[in-house]
């Protein structure tokens, strides 16, 4: 019983620190210049000078850490890096079941019903993706994030999250509370160091597909954090099904609902 309390008040405690950048972009002032009142609008970054310092961090953190183990894991046999990533998906459907529920996206539900039943049954526990081979396509915006938009919450200002990169206060909330919904934590890796390695696991074979891309654009681009926070809220926006160039503020309801994911 005091495992499972201590369990639930960190879970509890990570929810609170995922929500303490939203607290923070709440204190930021525009600027009374119209002319910087204008740019301070346009990028939505009222935290840039602490948003760089973490971006400073990241930067050094994924090019003399985190991605010379990535690249290490590329030189596995592809089979094996398929594989894995492979379970990782699978191991994440129930969470995306969950959001597409109360998204009210039942079909994407049952989908995503189907991916899991048949990749655990018949891929060996997820191993193989027998259900997209089989044209059953992963749902998009399966996280809460997603779902905090589908009832009105915008993205709010920009975020840099240590080590997990581009942000927004919507989904940092919703990354967290995916974290504690995941029903694996509960049942199979329930201890702290079982969680760090499986979100380890998860944080590299994720990067393994984009250091070349991390490192193209990096060397290209005239000012990289400018680029990064670009392409991010472009891709996200996307994934959500929003029109090119749309822009919300932190509480605006979405103008075109029937975009919703």
């Amino acid at each position: 019983m005091n495992e499972f309390i201590s369990s639930t008040a960190m879970r509890a405690t990570v929810v609170l620190a995922a929500s303490l950048p939203m607290l923070l972009a709440g204190c930021a002032t525009p600027p009374t210049d119209p002319a910087q009142r204008a740019a301070f609008d346009q990028t939505n970054d009222p935290l840039e000078p602490m948003n760089r310092a973490i971006f400073d961090f990241n930067d050094k953190a994924y090019t003399y850490v985190l991605f010379p183990i990535a690249k290490g894991y590329n030189d596995l046999p592809a089979p094996a890096r398929t594989g894995i990533h492979n379970v990782i998906d699978n191991l994440n459907e129930p969470i995306v079941f969950m959001n597409k529920g109360l998204q009210g996206d039942l079909s994407s539900a049952g989908t995503t019903a189907a991916r899991f039943v048949v990749n655990t049954i018949f891929g060996f526990g997820g191993l193989i993706d027998v259900a997209s081979h089989n044209n059953i396509q992963e749902p998009k915006a399966g996280d809460f994030g997603a779902t905090l938009y589908t009832y009105g919450v915008g993205e709010g200002p920009y975020l840099v999250l240590p080590l997990f990169g581009p942000s927004n206060p919507r989904d940092t909330v919703g990354t967290a509370v995916d974290g504690v919904a995941d029903p694996w934590g509960w049942v199979l890796y329930t201890t702290y160091p079982e969680q760090f390695g499986v979100a380890f696991g998860k944080g590299i074979d994720l990067l393994s597909t984009k250091v070349a891309d991390y490192e193209q654009a990096k060397k290209t681009s005239l000012d990289f954090y400018a680029f990064l926070r670009s392409s991010y809220r472009q891709n996200r926006r996307f994934d959500l099904g929003q029109a090119p160039g749309s822009d919300e503020s932190l509480y605006d309801v979405p103008a075109n609902t029937d975009a919703h994911p």
